[in-house]
């Protein structure tokens, strides 16, 4: 498991405005309308959005420079490094291994960023938040692209998991996925 986060990078969480507490209420989606109160967790969910709108970004990025070079290279690495962690990081690694030998088959040249948002909050603590999403693969992929539900894991970063600071955000993905009979993975952050 993950060391406890420094003083600065609580801080940080605490300035995104992500406060210890768990919801399983839903709270994605357009903001309420006037002289209606937001859904539970409204406002946790669109800055989680944003957190996951910088990590998208960071894929894009890589999948962009994989696209370009036809394979993994220290620049595609070192963005992986910068948002997964754990044994996720190898996961996304022979992911990406596998579709470089693939031939990057069904890949946008140049792809664009995916697209991930809240669907569901699960649990959010300062130092761990998990998440219920959906992921539209389309600026990625060629032809129509479904979006997909998914479930994320974020815990803090470290020095050591971005040390090139690639990665926008305070956060890195501890599990980025779905388990193989689809079901939702144990809640880690509890």
């Amino acid at each position: 498991m993950r060391r406890a986060a420094p003083a600065l990078v609580v801080s940080l969480l605490f300035s995104l405005g992500l406060s210890a507490c768990s919801s399983g209420g839903p709270t994605a989606g357009a903001p309420a309308p006037p002289g209606v109160a937001p859904p539970e967790g409204a406002a946790e969910a669109a800055r989680i959005d944003r957190v996951l709108a910088g990590l998208d970004g960071v894929i894009g990025d890589l999948q962009r420079i994989l696209v370009r070079e036809r394979r993994i290279t220290p620049e595609v690495t070192d963005r992986l490094q910068s948002i997964y962690t754990g044994p996720e990081l190898l996961n996304q690694i022979d992911a990406f291994r596998a579709d470089v030998a693939a031939g990057l088959v069904g890949y946008r040249k140049p792809p664009g960023n995916r697209l991930t948002t809240v669907s569901r909050l699960i649990t959010v603590s300062p130092i761990c938040v998990f998440v219920e999403v959906t992921r539209d693969y389309g600026p990625i992929t060629l032809g129509p692209a479904r979006p997909v539900a998914l479930y994320v894991v974020l815990v803090t970063k470290s020095e050591a998991d971005d040390p090139k600071q690639l990665n926008p955000t305070p956060w890195t993905m501890l599990y980025d996925g779905v388990q193989s009979d689809g079901s939702q993975p144990e809640d880690v952050c509890r």
